[in-house]
């Protein structure tokens, strides 16, 4: 009785899983990113634009 077979698919399909885990945790790390990104362009448009009010008086 040969295990490898089994064995195989048994790595196969864990491989299978984890490569899919490890993709979905990529993109939400990205997402995260992002939005971090978003948050401090805006913090900063924020900022600039309070500089300027702030010059003109």
């Amino acid at each position: 009785m040969d295990l490898r077979p089994a064995l195989q698919r048994l790595y196969m399909t864990r491989a299978s899983a984890y490569k899919d885990a490890l993709k979905s945790f990529i993109e939400g790390y990205q997402e995260g990113i992002q939005q971090i990104m978003d948050k401090k362009e805006d913090s900063s448009k924020a900022q600039q634009e309070g500089n300027t009010d702030k010059n003109s008086t």
